[in-house]
């Protein structure tokens, strides 16, 4: 049983505000002709319990999802050794270690690490144009009833 809502119809997208690449993801996402929640973790606290399902549906471990320099958090030291409650309390108290966002969508989880990998997390391609190969000519007409092309 997963603590975190999953619909096929709506993406969840968590986020830190604190991060340049995960501001940037967001605008893509708000695009999206989909059902969004949208969760900074800046503002609003995940549970306990949703970090360790992400981790888990990731396939990483929790200390893996966050962006350290030099292996080392604050004065806090070394990471090598942190466990997940250690993670857990870091992560709520230093929110700007969620450099890349996280997507979940029904079944689906991926771990963000550019602006283009949201567009095929859901499986557009080059702004919802139909791919063809590059003998054929791409349609410029309209294909259906009420399309307009300007």
């Amino acid at each position: 049983m997963t603590i975190l809502a999953r619909d096929k119809r709506q993406l969840t997208y968590i986020y830190s505000s604190k991060s340049h690449l995960g501001k940037q993801v967001l605008g893509y996402v708000q695009g999206i002709d989909k059902k969004v929640a949208v969760v900074d973790i800046a503002k609003d606290k995940l549970g306990n319990t949703i970090w360790v399902e992400l981790a888990e549906d990731l396939g990483l471990p929790l200390g893996e999802i966050f962006t350290i320099q030099d292996n080392k958090v604050g004065n806090l030291g070394s990471t090598e050794d942190f466990n997940t409650d250690d993670w857990l309390k870091i992560i709520n108290k230093n929110p700007e270690l969620l450099q890349k966002p996280i997507a979940v969508n029904k079944d689906s989880v991926m771990l963000i690490s550019n602006r283009s990998e949201i567009l095929k997390f859901f499986g557009v391609d080059s702004a919802g144009l139909k791919e063809t190969f590059s003998h054929e000519e791409p349609t410029i007409s309209p294909t259906t009833k009420d399309e307009n092309f300007i």
